[in-house]
């Protein structure tokens, strides 16, 4: 590794290397002239830390056969699932060395198998990325993070299903759930917990439903609507912040009600209790067929 004395370091090197190279001291290492990412791996100071940056940092670390996978590999991949601080999720081969410094959450198996380069390191197949982006998840969250992951063209639903299916490793049960779960047409994280939330207490919802009057004319799209009982479920988590918008959105519920629908919305803050939104959404229901418009 050639670090040049002054004018530029790497975006990541290791403290060792630096030193060793003659670019810096190990008092320059405590020093304002670089900030450390993980233990023993340094950026220029000022550079913006991201997670991928991070990632980057670890990449140095990893023993043979290790890859990045889950939400660092689909940050890595352009999908951010990761925050800044969020550990970096790593797979290495089962029985290999260990040595990776805290900030780091390894995942083990038998088979390691990389998919691509990326800077300093490789990522794992999509399937395992995907497979640990939900396997030690709660449900809810893991399928949001594959319907992220799958809407962004990370994986193939179908391709992980399968592949799920013969796996053996710790966690497959809940990650074959989850994969069963999977719908890529879901359009944010909220309204896939929402869809899941719905689904287990045995409400048959679809995400991004066109709606279309008697002679085919649209009239909305919503985001979740239970099948035959014209009830649609709104997740309202953004802010309208012109008036323009906040009309139109009046003028689409508008049209979808004088269609013979119910809309049920919900919020950031009702879907922490989602005992309460089922039983909104199924009291809409209940609406529905005392008016006979829920199909048999």
């Amino acid at each position: 590794m050639r670090i040049s004395r002054r004018p530029s370091l790497p975006r990541v090197f290791t403290g060792r290397d630096a030193v060793a190279a003659g670019a810096l001291t190990e008092a320059q290492l405590r020093g304002p002239v670089v900030q450390r990412l993980v233990r023993g791996v340094y950026a220029p100071a000022g550079l913006p830390v991201t997670h991928e940056l991070r990632c980057e940092a670890v990449g140095l670390l990893l023993p043979p056969g290790g890859v990045l996978t889950g939400r660092s590999a689909a940050t890595a991949s352009g999908v951010p699932l990761a925050d800044r601080d969020d550990p970096v999720t790593v797979l290495l081969p089962a029985g290999g060395p260990d040595t990776l410094p805290r900030g780091v959450d390894v995942r083990l198996a038998q088979d390691v198998v990389a998919s691509r380069r990326w800077r300093t390191t490789r990522l794992a197949v999509p399937e395992r990325i995907a497979f640990d982006l939900c396997s030690r998840a709660p449900l809810p969250d893991g399928v949001a993070l594959l319907d992220a992951f799958a809407r962004a063209g990370g994986f193939d639903p179908a391709s992980f299903r399968a592949w799920v299916d013969v796996r053996h490793d710790p966690w497959v049960r809940p990650a074959r759930r989850a994969a069963e779960l999977c719908d890529p047409r879901a359009e944010s994280q909220p309204e896939s917990r929402l869809r899941v939330h719905l689904l287990l207490a045995g409400l048959d919802v679809e995400p991004a439903v066109t709606v279309l009057d008697a002679g085919g004319r649209f009239i909305a799209r919503v985001d979740l609507a239970v099948r035959g009982a014209r009830v649609a479920v709104e997740y309202d988590g953004r802010w309208h912040a012109l008036r323009e918008a906040l009309e139109s959105d009046r003028r689409r519920i508008t049209a979808l009600r004088d269609a013979g629908w119910e809309v049920v919305h919900v919020t950031a803050g009702s879907l922490r209790d989602p005992g309460e939104v089922v039983d909104a959404v199924r009291r809409a229901v209940a609406r529905q067929a005392a008016r006979g418009l829920v199909l048999r």
